[in-house]
Parts: structure tokens; sequence; C-alpha cells
């Protein structure tokens, strides 16, 4: 046998010896970060409609604001499986709205849409008939992005109530898209009183080439190493989690104020861009409503907290609101029930509630252990409360 044929062999095995090598190398690597319980999970995907969504079966954990196991239904929802067909006999409220309602910061049995049809139930809600909630929140949704779902990917379900989680510390923003600066979503604007949606997002080259790239690594998404990988780039947890609570880190001493959230919704409108997100807000509200009502279900806006409002501290609430130039705190529950009252829809404020009891109690609602209490998302004690007010509230009018 010639000299050059052996090199080739000892060649070829030394390589399939390395292959094998790094293959038992990335393989212990992956398990070892499974068994440590390390996970970085990218939970959304693109999206045609609103411009991302959720990925359907994904699951890992969530730690950087408190700790959930997070799980997506097969339809790409926060949630249980649920059929198309509605059951006999059952009552189903659609749950709209962003990270709140998606609540990956606590395990899906603590978050308010779940503990809601017990807590019905119990007032004899909906003639004895089983409730049934659906999650349909996700993060970075405002106002037109849960029309667009409740048009689009609801009504399959049947549901008889809709309920729009509406989060005043940024979907007046979320709303606007001379105010959020986020390309690749869609927005709704306002010409000669009407609303009209743009979706130029579609075809813009960066979102088309971000659609590539979600469905050719859809495969690696599953995988510790590629998480750990993601992780590391990501640098920070801002960066790693879409529409995650940097408030948490950063909110120091005893100010209200959390980055990320907008304190412009404290007062009327100062500009020219906070008066049209505004009334593109009032807009889309009362679309959502009409849109409910024209499929014959009931809708409820249920008006979420901003963590100061309810920051169990009276005086410093008070300096806050005296910084911010204004009486109250509750300007966006004043305009958007000034809205029910004009267009015939219940409204549900829970935050000057949600008040009385955090400063009664001195409980913390928003906030966890691995963040700073009082700011951030809401916590168990936060879900629950808001529950036991919305159920309160609808079994008064069932």
């Amino acid at each position: 046998m010639s000299t050059s044929s052996n090199w080739i062999r000892r060649a070829a095995r030394n390589a399939a010896l390395a292959l094998a090598a790094t293959a038992a190398a990335l393989l212990a690597g992956e398990l070892a970060l499974r068994a440590a319980g390390f996970s970085f999970v990218k939970f959304w995907q693109p999206d045609p409609l609103t411009g991302s969504r959720l990925r359907a079966g994904v699951q890992g954990w969530q730690t950087d604001e408190g700790r959930a196991y997070v799980r997506i239904n097969s339809q790409g929802w926060r949630d249980r499986e649920h059929p198309l067909a509605k059951p006999a006999g059952t009552y189903r409220i659609a749950i709209l709205g962003d990270s709140y309602a998606e609540a990956m910061q606590v395990d899906i049995e603590r978050t308010f849409w779940w503990l809601l049809p017990q807590k019905l139930a119990a007032c004899g809600f909906a003639a004895a008939r089983e409730i049934e909630t659906l999650n349909f929140g996700v993060s970075g949704y405002g106002t037109g992005h849960a029309l667009l779902t409740l048009r689009e990917r609801v009504w399959a379900y049947h549901p008889d109530m809709v309920l729009l989680a509406f989060f005043p510390g940024n979907d007046v923003r979320n709303n606007s898209a001379a105010l959020e600066h986020e390309t690749g979503r869609a927005y709704f604007s306002l010409k000669d009183g009407k609303l009209y949606l743009d979706t130029a997002f579609r075809d813009d080259p960066l979102f088309i080439e971000k659609q590539h790239i979600s469905a050719q690594r859809a495969w690696l998404q599953d995988l510790r190493l590629y998480q750990l990988l993601r992780r590391v780039r990501a640098g920070d947890i801002a960066k790693g989690f879409h529409n995650a609570p940097v408030a948490a880190a950063l909110a120091a001493g005893e100010k209200l104020t959390e980055p990320g959230l907008d304190e412009q919704v404290f007062h009327e409108p100062r500009d020219g861009s906070w008066r049209e997100a505004w009334d593109i807000t009032d807009r889309l509200v009362a679309a959502v409503a009409d849109e409910t009502r024209s499929h014959g279900a009931r809708f409820v806006l249920a008006i979420l907290s901003t963590p100061g409002t309810v920051y169990p501290d009276a005086a410093l609430r008070e300096r806050y609101a005296r910084s911010l130039g204004v009486s109250s705190l509750f300007y966006p529950e004043e305009r958007l029930a000034r809205l029910g009252e004009q267009r015939g829809f219940e409204v549900i404020a829970l935050a000057p509630q949600m008040q009385r009891v955090a400063d009664a109690k001195h409980v913390f609602l928003h906030g966890f252990a691995n963040t700073k209490p009082g700011f951030g998302h809401w916590n168990e004690a936060g879900h629950a409360l808001a529950a036991e007010l919305i159920a309160s509230r609808l079994c008064r009018r069932p």
C-alpha cells in the first residue's frame, strides 16, 4: 500500500475520531444544560398579521422576572389546548391583551384568566354553564393587534364574551407608529375620522428575512446549546426577551418612574403625537367593542393597573403625581370610562380598587423576589386580586 494511501486512511480516521469527540462533547453539553435546568427559550416568531406571535408548541423556563415553566399550546397561545368547536353547555370568555395576559412571570394556574372561571362559577354566572377562558394575550401587543387577533383568530372559537385587558403603561404608545418607533409590525392610523390598517411591514425586506431566518432555525430553538449561544449574544435581559420589563432592574430609590412605561398617559395629551395616539386608541377600543357585538358576544374592557398606581405607599404616590403635574394617576381610567359610557360598553377599572387593597394590606401586586418589589408585571397576588375584582364586577351584572 502506498504511503499516500496510508496517510489518507490515517487522516480519515483522525477526522472521524475528532467528529465523534465533538459530537460527544456537544451531546454532553446539551445533557448537562438540561440537567441544570438552563433555559433561554425564544417564545415569539414573526407574524404577517400583527408582526409577532407565540411559537406553537414551544416550552421552557422563564426566570428573568418571576419563575414559571411556560408551555405554548398547539394553536400558538399561552394556554391549555382548546377545541375550535365550543362544547355544549359552555360559556367561553376570550381574553385579549399583551404581556399581562400572556403572564409568563407566573405559573399558568396563577394567572387572572385561569382563576376567573372558578370565581364566576361561585356566583352562578352564566346560568350554571361550564365557564372556559381562552387566552389570546401576546407580549408587545397594542389594541390594534388585539383587534386583528379578534377578527382573524378568535371567532373560530365562538366566545360568548370578549374581555380586553388594557394596560395603560404602554398600550397607547403601542398603538402609535409615531411614538412606538418599532418596525416590522402592523399599525392603524386615522384619516378623516376612520381607522386605516398599515400592513407595509409585510413587504419590508428585513421582515421577510426575519421570517426566513425564523423558519430555517426553527429546529434549533429547542436545543439548550443554541439557547446558551443566544443568551450570550443577548448580553442582557432586555435584549433577550421581547417586551421584557427592564424596570425591575433599573428602578431604584424612592421613585415610581418605570423605564419602558409611559408617564404621559397620566395626564391630558400635551402634544400632537400623544393626542393622535389617544385618538387612535379610543377608536380601536370602540372597534373591538363593535366587532364583538356584531358577533353577538358581550364586550368588557378591563383596565389593568400600572405599578406606580398601586404601589403600597400613599405618600410616595402623591409625590410621584406632583412630579408629573397631575392630581390623580387615574387619567386613563377616567378617559376610557367616558368612552364606555358614550359607546355603551362595560368598563372595569382595576387600579383604584387594587390600590385600596395594596394600601390596606401593604402588599406588592407587581414585582418578584428576583426583581424589585412593586415594579414590573403582576405577581401572583396581583393576578389573584385582578381575578377577584373582575369576577365581582361581572357577578353584579351577569
